[in-house]
């Protein structure tokens, strides 16, 4: 019963694959662009945000401490 079940489903797979529309290459391209600069943006912005909590949290523990 089990193994009648995984063949049907990978068969309805099959099928739902071949309805999906793929995009073509410029497509592919251009939205692959547009991803990896929306990342690579992220990034930048959280690791300036990084450098100034680090920055501000060891200063204000040096002050904290008394400068130790």
């Amino acid at each position: 019963m089990a193994q009648k079940s995984f063949w049907r489903f990978i068969s309805e797979v099959r099928q739902e694959t071949k309805k999906v529309t793929w995009p073509n290459r410029k497509q592919l391209l251009s939205t692959t662009g547009a991803v990896m600069v929306v990342l690579l943006v992220c990034g930048i912005f959280l690791g300036l945000l990084d450098i100034i909590f680090t920055n501000v949290i060891g200063d204000l523990l040096k002050f904290l401490t008394g400068g130790l």
